[in-house]
């Protein structure tokens, strides 16, 4: 029986070297082929834990906690105030987030194999938003009451943001991969998918994914950069300095930071006036204020998460929205979203959700060093471009983020763990 599960192991390690980068590129390309292959991860998780042989330790134990105490805020908020299994899919996703992590735990992964996917997939994310902006074959890539460069099967949004996750990756992985094998070529490859994800990101035009990059630039120094810990902090501060400075350069940046400064100046003139309220800051600054007053009605569990549609579409009714508000899964802010729909419980079990998963690679960083020191940068990169993104969003805002968003949080958290088989 061991012999069938080591040969079943080994099967599994030979296949995720090829899954993962596949399952990266085609988060550039194809939001359904990337749900798809999500899926077929987490059934080969489930396969790797059900053969014998398995070992989980404390360490592992944190993870699932982390990831299993929102999904249970869901559930005790929907039990209380109604169900709606249909908003709890994204939130779930966080379940799936298990066996994928207990998959690389048991078989291991090459982090030079896992570098060849980001850098795979900055180039095709790269090639993706060139062809939008050119609009060659008719347009069909381009979402045309914005102007703004998506994947064929994606949204601005996701696409920009993990453009910009993609991109910083390839450079945590320039920095962290001297040490791997075949070093020179790996690390020209990164600078490549850097390259591609950056210019993804500037053409998608997504505010949230051009404030993620200095974030995860600063991470990626912090952990990977030049010794001793000094050092390591001057060249974190240099390395957001010079991206913050290159970013304000870019036309296209700076007119949209100073289109959403405007947009705030406006709403905060006159928070009634149409005009101000129906913009990208300003629906944002109206939901917030009418999310912070829902929770003061409900404190204790908001208004439920089973609820939210409802009652988005009776203060759109009353006047107290606008129509737009309709089309939007939240409040675009990670703390009023949580506060309106779940109340203090589940916001609670949210910020569970980040602290232990913070702790996690905090203590897997103890002592780490190569490959596995790259997993955990990759991981805590992963973790701040997500709260980024869900500060000005919503953490569950799409399908495609969410997919993105917890497998490669699995994989990194699982990479860096110091027990999971090293593999070339």
């Amino acid at each position: 029986m061991r012999a069938e599960a080591g040969r079943l192991v080994a099967l599994l390690g030979r296949l995720l070297p090829w899954l993962l980068p596949a399952f990266l590129v085609s988060l550039m390309l194809s939001g359904a082929l990337a749900r798809n292959l999500a899926l077929v991860l987490m059934l080969l998780g489930l396969l790797a834990v059900a053969t014998p042989g398995r070992r989980i330790d404390r360490l592992d134990r944190r993870f699932m906690l982390a990831a299993a105490v929102l999904p249970a805020a869901y559930v005790l908020n929907m039990a209380v105030l109604g169900w709606n299994m249909r908003v709890f899919d994204r939130p779930a996703h966080l379940l799936w987030a298990i066996p994928v992590y207990l998959l690389v735990r048991r078989c291991g992964l090459s982090s030079r194999a896992l570098l060849a996917g980001f850098a795979a997939a900055g180039l095709a994310a790269g090639g993706v938003a060139l062809l939008a902006k050119s609009e060659l074959f008719g347009g069909p890539l381009m979402r045309l009451e914005f102007g703004r460069p998506m994947g064929p099967f994606s949204s601005p949004g996701p696409f920009g943001n993990y453009s910009a996750v993609i991109a910083m990756a390839c450079l945590a992985g320039w920095l962290g991969g001297a040490g791997l094998r075949g070093g020179r070529w790996v690390r020209l490859a990164a600078l490549l998918g850097l390259s591609g994800g950056l210019v993804a990101s500037l053409l998608s035009e997504t505010r949230s994914a051009w404030a993620s990059l200095p974030v995860m630039a600063l991470v990626a120094a912090a952990v990977l950069g030049a010794r001793p810990a000094g050092r390591r902090g001057l060249a974190a501060v240099v390395a957001a300095v010079l991206l913050v400075a290159g970013l304000l350069a870019v036309d296209t940046v700076h007119e949209r930071l100073l289109l959403g400064a405007n947009e705030v100046r406006a709403y905060l003139a006159d928070p009634t006036a149409a005009a101000a309220r129906e913009t990208s800051m300003g629906l944002r600054l109206l939901s917030w204020e009418w999310g912070w007053q829902q929770f003061l009605a409900h404190p204790l569990l908001g208004i439920g998460v089973a609820n939210f549609r409802a009652t988005v579409d009776a203060a759109v009714a009353a006047g107290a929205l606008p129509e737009v508000l309709r089309n939007f899964n939240g409040l675009h802010n990670l703390l009023i979203d949580h506060l309106t729909t779940t109340g203090l419980v589940g916001t609670l079990a949210m910020v569970g959700f980040w602290v232990g998963m913070f702790r996690h690679f905090r203590a897997a960083l103890q002592g780490a060093d190569g490959p596995r020191r790259l997993f955990a940068g990759w991981g805590l990169m992963v973790l701040a471009a997500e709260l980024v993104f869900a500060s000005v969003g919503s953490m569950f805002a799409s399908s495609l983020g969410t997919v993105a968003f917890t497998v490669l949080l699995a994989v990194c958290a699982a990479g860096a763990h110091p027990a999971t088989p090293e593999r070339g």
